[in-house]
């Protein structure tokens, strides 16, 4: 190996990748590229392994190692994820001769996962666009499918997010490394998460179930996901069923199953399988949250059924509830390139495809009115499952028993993004399994709401009752109606209460103009400034019209729109005006998900119409099945209660971005004002569905209060001796640094919902202050950073900082110094104590950087880590502690520097290290005579033609041996020649002008 110490949390993988559990083989990286690449650093397949595996897997078909090498030249060409997702399930053919048939070929045995290589290693050079070493890779057959990016330093911050950060880069500086890639992992030594190289961080899941090692405990969240990911089982079964590509927005997407979603489809298979039992054994219910996925967990479901050979080719059929989830639920198996989908469009369409022959099969998608007026055993094939959608709505009723009479032998599961209503015994015993005479299973699987936030798979609801004089739901509607109506005649009044007495005061003038105000200040004030979007929900589609008027008047009329369902015949005349169109509304609907136009001529572009949309106003559509991550507040104008309350808020709960932890419901019908009687539920079960408004200004008081006491005994007066005291208390004592940062984040989060808000003034000059020394704080502890204001600040955030934060005052009292060989003299006069800060923390930042550039910087990288052991020890101090820090600088700055010094003054450097006594002109010939060659030898991006680095060496080594021989620079056990060739790759070296000189 080229370093002496694993960083600690890639070996506590490594050893449990190795365990006799999951049973990985190790290889350092270094014997990998020997053994099996040749030292080949482009090559990302493992030849060898890859050739004798092609042919056990596929025998009487690659018979020798002739036909393995046209498939394995086929992958070395191949560069599309998707394609290569394809070829590793075995799902391409290939045809080697005309006289023979197409065949699939199988890079992987799923069937038994112990006749095929599982091998991980480390440190592994990837020759790409750049060079890199990522920390683990895991190759099965020699093909790469995995990538763990472990993340430890000298100070406890770094995450797991800074590993899949890492990954995001990778994949546009090595692209081979990640083309067969199936997922990544960023983990420290608390925590792994998985996810899409380049997916945002909110996409990154825990994997929370070790299932089968039942033995690890759940409070080990990093073994809990390294035992359940990297089992070599679960590993294969997400290969080849829990991957899916999407096309979004325009955009191909890549995504990978939750183990919520992974553990409720294997429950569903293995149930579906037990074709022996009976019908009612084959059942189950699965309550996943809204927003955790769902309807993915019924797709991932389907394929794996449709590819399981024991099922002899199934009828999987998929039953909504209406059109609208049909669209959607085809939308994503079509978007997923399923085959075999079949929609049925009436009656007549499900009859014949279940009952006409021996029935379809494939995936059926359809409405459950299609099963109305069924015979009855219309197919009696136990190979039947039907996966039903929101089963606790309609599917007990009539068109239920048509749907279970007419399949009497099917698998029956039933899926329902809310909990079972307190009193509803029918849908247990519809969809669950029969455990006795009457009793049923109530789950088979669950995800709640607590589960969706502790993994952030969902965010958090918070709710504020708006304008309490005009909220309906509880109030006494004949006083409201006598209050609302007071200047009405007699006669007027009589007229009005014949009416619906809700919507006159619902729909009442005046009281349609002040919730408009209030909600257009709302918007404009608290979700409109950090990019977020909103929702109007209506009692009716006239109500849509008159608020979608109301507001036009406070805001641009192209900043909201009205979604509707159009019905001609039915709906009033003011509606009719804001009819879409399908076309349209389907535009509508996906260009509101992106983000509003920032520029005049973003806004300008007709293109952008859709987009400039920021507030959508309807009374049904959107409350169910819209996946809207930008949406952020929902202003809620309609009586509701229980499943279609808990669907209809659940539409702000999705991940968005850094400043979205949470979403918000303004209630102005009251709903939330008894919030129990809306809901029928097990509050057991159900736990806490939003939290009120008023807990913000709680958490607010906490966390300043909390933040401010790790400053306790240093003053908080700006000057430049309390920002430094306070600097080296959280250099010296990484859980205080976490707990500051952790804080400020959530801190700065509150105080973007809150603002603007009278509450806030009380702590407006602390939070100040705070944000000045967070600046100062990320200036000293992340120099590489760009020194100013950004995104995930927040806009008021931002603003605070612009009207009371002196930026050059911080720049000027606390410079940052570029990291050369004049670094130690600019920083001479400092206190030690600062000095010893700046250069740590400068050193980190740097090292941090450059480690997986540079070969070199690893030994650095250990000695600082032993550095700042020993200072936290008590062992290295003062004096000592400044010249280790001083010197180890001294060194990162020469590495650095040769880069950018000329590469014959690198080389000649080189040669005096060797030959001891060496004068300076003689090593500088040397040198002339090394570049002169390489002058000869290297055109433009030599380093990424494989067999450069052999002819290289051939020829410093002849060049040496002849007219240098003196020197003993060549030969068996010296490594000047590779160190040459690596000079000349960091510099990226090519015969240019500037070295025409040295040409021989």
């Amino acid at each position: 190996m080229t370093f002496t110490e694993y960083k600690t949390v890639e070996k506590e993988i490594l050893d449990c990748l190795q365990t006799k559990e999951l049973g990985w083989q190790y290889e350092p990286g270094d014997d990998v590229n020997a053994k099996y690449r040749g030292g080949d650093e482009q090559e990302m397949l493992l030849i060898p392994i890859l050739r004798r595996k092609l042919k056990e897997l596929n025998p009487g078909v690659i018979t020798d190692d002739e036909r393995a090498n046209i498939i394995i030249q086929k992958l070395r060409a191949l560069k599309d994820n998707q394609e290569w997702i394809q070829w590793l399930r075995g799902e391409k053919t290939y045809k080697f001769s005309q006289e023979e048939p197409s065949r699939n070929i199988h890079l992987i045995d799923y069937t038994e996962p112990s006749k095929n290589d599982f091998l991980a290693t480390n440190q592994l050079w990837i020759q790409g666009i750049e060079r890199r070493r990522p920390d683990i890779l895991l190759f099965i057959n020699g093909i790469p499918v995995v990538d763990i990016e472990a993340k430890t330093a000298s100070h406890g911050h770094v995450d797991w997010a800074e590993g899949a950060k890492q990954t995001a880069r990778y994949d546009r500086e090595v692209p081979n490394l990640y083309y067969s890639n199936c997922f990544c992992a960023g983990v420290n030594e608390l925590r792994m998460k998985y996810g899409i190289p380049g997916a945002r961080l909110q996409y990154w899941q825990q994997w929370r179930d070790p299932y089968p090692h039942t033995q690890i405990p759940s409070f080990d969240e990093m073994k809990c996901t390294t035992y359940g990911l990297f089992d070599r089982g679960n590993l294969l079964d997400m290969i080849q069923n829990f991957i899916v590509f999407e096309t979004e927005q325009g955009q191909l997407v890549k995504k990978i199953a939750r183990y919520q979603q992974f553990r409720a489809a294997n429950k569903i298979v293995g149930r579906a399988l037990e074709i022996d039992k009976a019908s009612g054994q084959r059942r189950g219910i699965v309550w996943h949250t809204q927003g955790s996925g769902k309807s993915l967990t019924m797709l991932f479901a389907a394929r794996k059924l449709w590819n399981d050979p024991s099922l002899e080719q199934p009828t999987i059929i998929i039953v909504v509830d209406r059109e609208q989830l049909q669209d959607q639920m085809v939308g994503e198996l079509f978007k997923a390139n399923s085959e075999n989908v079949a929609v049925a469009t009436s009656i007549r369409d499900m009859r014949r495809l279940i009952g006409e022959g021996d029935g379809y099969r494939g995936i059926i998608v359809t409405i459950v009115n299609k099963f109305d007026g069924m015979e009855q055993e219309l197919s009696k094939r136990p190979n039947i499952i039907m996966l039903v959608d929101e089963a606790h709505r309609t599917q007990y009723g009539d068109l239920g028993v048509f749907m279970r009479s007419a399949m009497p032998n099917a698998s029956l599961f039933g899926l329902t993004g809310t909990p079972l209503e307190l009193d509803d015994l029918n849908t247990p015993r519809a969809f669950g399994k029969q455990l006795d005479t009457d009793r049923y299973e109530r789950y088979m699987d669950r995800y709640s709401i607590e589960d969706s936030l502790r993994d952030g798979a969902t965010k958090p609801i918070h709710y504020e009752i708006r304008m309490t004089d005009w909220t309906v739901a509880y109030a006494d509607l004949d006083k409201k109606f006598e209050a609302l109506f007071a200047d009405r005649s007699p006669e007027e009044r009589k007229l009005l209460m014949g009416e619906a007495k809700l919507d006159a005061i619902l729909k009442h003038p005046k009281r349609i103009a002040q919730i408009a105000d209030d909600i257009a200040r709302h918007f404009v004030d608290h979700i409109r400034p950090n990019g977020f979007k909103a929702m109007i929900v209506c009692r009716d589609k006239d109500t849509c019209a008159l608020y979608k008027a109301a507001l036009d008047q406070l805001l641009a009329p192209e900043v909201s729109l009205i979604i509707i369902s159009e019905d001609p015949a039915h709906d009033v005349d003011s509606v009719k005006p804001y009819y879409l169109g399908d076309a349209q509304r389907r535009k509508a609907i996906e260009d509101f998900k992106k983000p509003a136009p920032k520029t005049q001529e973003e806004r300008d572009n007709p293109d952008n119409r859709f987009k400039r949309v920021e507030i959508l106003i309807v009374c049904d559509m959107l409350l169910t099945g819209f996946d809207a991550p930008i949406l952020q507040a929902m202003y809620l104008d309609k009586g509701m209660r229980d499943h279609t309350l808990l669907q209809a808020i659940a539409r702000v709960n999705r991940p968005y971005d850094d400043l979205k932890e949470y979403g918000l419901i303004l209630d102005y019908f009251g709903i939330f004002e008894n919030l129990n009687d809306a809901l029928n539920y097990d509050k057991s079960e159900l736990g806490e569905v939003a939290f009120p408004f008023q807990r913000f200004h709680e958490m607010f008081t906490d966390y300043m209060g909390q933040i401010l006491d790790l400053f306790t005994g240093i003053p908080r007066d700006g000057s430049h001796q309390s920002g430094m005291q306070a600097l080296i208390m959280f250099n010296d004592d990484d859980e205080k640094r976490e707990e500051f940062e952790r804080l400020f984040r959530n801190v700065r989060i509150l105080f973007e919902t809150l603002q603007p808000d009278d509450f806030l003034r009380s702590y407006l000059q602390d939070y100040s202050w705070l944000c000045k020394f967070y600046m100062l704080y990320r200036k000293k502890f992340h120099p590489k950073d760009h020194f100013e204001i950004t995104e995930e600040d927040g806009a008021k955030t931002r603003q605070l900082i612009r009207e009371h934060v002196d930026v050059k005052e911080i720049e000027d009292e606390f410079p940052t110094y570029k990291l050369d060989e004049n670094y130690l003299t600019k920083i001479k006069d400092m206190n030690p104590d600062a000095k010893a800060l700046d250069i740590e923390a400068m050193l980190d930042a740097e090292i941090g950087i450059r480690l997986d550039e540079d070969e070199d910087i690893r030994p650095l990288s250990e000695r600082l880590k032993r550095i700042i052991e020993q200072k936290r020890a008590g062992t290295l101090a003062g004096i000592a502690l400044l010249k280790e820090l001083e010197d180890l600088t001294k060194q990162v700055v020469d590495v650095v520097q040769e880069a950018q010094r000329p590469i014959v003054d690198s080389i000649a450097k080189e040669v005096a290290k060797r030959v001891d006594g060496i004068s300076e002109a003689d090593a500088m010939a040397v040198a002339k005579a090394i570049v002169a060659k390489a002058t000869e030898k290297c055109f433009k991006n030599w380093f990424l033609q494989n067999h450069m680095d052999t002819e290289l060496y051939r020829e410093f080594t002849i060049l040496l041996a002849t007219q240098f021989k003196e020197r003993q620079l060549h030969g068996a056990g010296k490594d000047f020649v590779d160190r040459c060739i690596r000079l000349l790759k960091k510099v990226r070296f090519t015969a240019d002008e500037q070295n025409v000189e040295y040409q021989a």
